[in-house]
């Protein structure tokens, strides 16, 4: 069973797109032996590819939890108590869909997820590209995905 990591987001909507760039960056410094790098656009998403592997870490961008480009390592449980909640452009947030899958398959879904989260901005229009906040904590989330997947051997 492999670790994956999910980048999760929109790289048309602005800091967003802080998920898919810290994939990106793990791909640009070299493969992660055993790892499955993946990204999605929205958390429904999420579903099919939390089941499968022994190690899940989601990463996103969020709103909260202190100044931009803040680096965060969360359990899930973290999201429910509001001080920090990861961007959703849909009807459907990460703890929601975390929820919604536990809840359909508690036996086949991951039971060891964590979160990187980067704290942003909200959000004011649709943009192309991160901010320089959020574009200079992608090496720094991607340096805490690496721990996460070296804890995990």
């Amino acid at each position: 069973m492999v670790v994956r990591v999910i980048g999760i987001g929109q790289r048309a909507a602005g800091d967003d797109g802080l998920g898919p760039a810290v994939v990106d960056a793990l791909r640009s410094e070299g493969a992660l032996e055993g790892v499955d790098l993946c990204e999605v656009n929205e958390p429904s998403a999420l579903l099919p590819l939390l089941s499968g592997a022994r190690r899940v870490i989601l990463v996103d961008a969020a709103l909260g939890g202190g100044e931009p480009g803040a680096v965060h390592v969360l359990a899930p449980e973290a999201l429910l108590g509001g001080e920090i909640a990861p961007i959703s452009t849909h009807g459907i947030s990460v703890g929601q869909a975390l929820g919604l899958a536990r809840a359909l398959e508690p036996e086949v879904v991951c039971q060891d997820i964590q979160i990187v989260a980067v704290s942003v901005e909200r959000p004011a229009c649709l943009a192309y590209g991160l901010s320089p906040e959020a574009l200079a904590a992608v090496p720094r989330a991607a340096r805490a995905v690496r721990d996460l997947v070296a804890g995990v051997r």
